[in-house]
C-alpha cells in the first residue's frame, strides 16, 4: 500500500517512539527527508540518526505540544529552514490514566486534553498555515480505534481521539479546495510502551485478543505502512478519511469470551507516558 515519498520534506510530530519512530523510518526509507520532533531533543535525534542510516536526510527538533507558543515558533522555523513541508504526522499523545469515569478529575481531563486535542490541533494548525500558502500537503493524524468503539476506564484519552477524528474530517473539508488532504489512522492495540502494562498481564492480554480476530497486537511497522501511503501522491484522491488498522476489532466487535457470568475490568495503574508514545 505504502507509495513512494521521494524528495518530499515530511515533519513528524512525537517521532521518538511507538507508531511515531516506526512512521519517521518508513518515510525515510521510502524517500522522504524526515524532521522529527519530540519533547526531548536527544530521543528525537536518535530517531534521526536511524532514519540518516537508511539513507535519508533527517533532522531532530525539540517540541513539547502542550506549549502551544513554543510549538508554534518551531513549526515556522522549520517551515523556513526546509522552505516548505509536504506532509505532517501527527503522533503527539498521552494516556498516563485508566480509571472510571465518575473517578475523573478536572486535572485528569485536562492534562490528556491539553496534549491530545488542544495541543496537536494548533501543532496541525501551524502547519496547516504553511501548507494553504503554498497550495499543497498532506496531514495525517494519529487517532485510535478506541474513538469508534467503548472501552473500559479510557474516558479522557478515547474522548481526544473522537475529537481528534471530527477535527480531521472538518479540517479536510475546509482546506480540500486549496490543496491541502487531512486523513486520520486509527490503531488498535499496538505493542507500543502505552499498551505495554497490558501486554505484561497474560490475563488482560488474554481477554483483549480475544476480541482482534487476527489475534495479536499490531506492530508499529503494521500502522506505519498506511501512514507512509497517506502521504504520498498514490493517496492524492483520499482526504476527510480516518482509515482503521485493526486487526479486525472494530468489525468483531461483538465477539467475546465468556467466563460463565464472570466480569472482567481492565485496570491500569497511572504513569507518565511522554507525548510520543502513541
Amino acid at each position: 500500500m505504502a507509495g513512494s515519498c521521494d524528495g518530499k520534506i515530511v515533519l513528524v510530530i512525537g517521532g521518538t517512539r511507538g507508531i511515531g519512530r516506526a512512521a519517521a523510518l518508513a518515510l525515510a526509507d521510502a524517500g522522504a527527508t524526515v524532521i522529527v520532533t519530540g519533547r526531548s531533543l536527544e530521543p528525537a535525534e536518535t530517531v534521526a540518526a536511524e532514519a540518516r542510516a537508511l539513507g535519508a536526510e533527517a533532522f531532530a527538533f525539540a517540541m513539547d505540544v502542550g506549549d502551544v507558543v513554543a510549538s508554534r515558533s518551531v513549526i515556522d522555523t522549520i517551515a523556513a529552514q526546509f522552505g516548505r513541508i509536504d506532509a505532517l504526522v501527527a503522533n503527539a499523545g498521552i494516556s498516563p490514566y485508566w480509571v472510571r469515569a465518575e473517578n475523573i478529575t478536572p486535572e485528569i481531563w485536562d492534562e490528556v486534553m491539553a496534549i491530545n486535542l488542544r495541543g496537536v490541533f494548533f501543532a496541525v494548525q501551524a502547519v496547516g498555515r504553511h501548507m494553504l500558502a503554498q497550495g499543497f500537503g498532506s496531514i495525517v493524524s494519529v487517532s485510535s480505534v478506541t474513538a469508534t468503539v467503548g472501552v473500559n476506564r479510557g474516558l479522557p484519552y478515547v474522548a481526544t481521539k473522537g475529537g481528534l477524528d471530527a477535527m480531521t474530517r472538518t479540517l479536510a473539508v475546509e482546506w480540500a479546495d486549496r490543496g491541502v488532504r487531512v486523513n486520520g489512522v486509527a490503531p488498535g492495540y499496538v505493542a507500543t510502551d502505552l499498551t505495554h502494562g497490558m501486554r505484561g498481564n497474560s490475563g488482560i492480554t488474554d481477554l483483549l485478543l480475544a476480541e482482534v480476530p487476527m489475534g495479536r497486537f499490531a506492530e508499529p511497522e503494521e500502522i506505519a505502512g498506511t501512514i507512509v501511503h497517506l502521504c504520498s501522491d498514490s493517496a492524492s484522491f483520499i482526504t476527510g478519511q480516518i482509515v482503521v488498522v485493526d486487526g479486525g476489532f472494530a468489525a468483531g466487535r461483538g465477539k467475546r469470551v465468556s467466563k460463565g457470568n464472570k466480569t472482567t475490568h481492565l485496570r491500569k495503574e497511572p504513569s507518565n507516558e511522554g507525548q510520543e508514545a502513541v
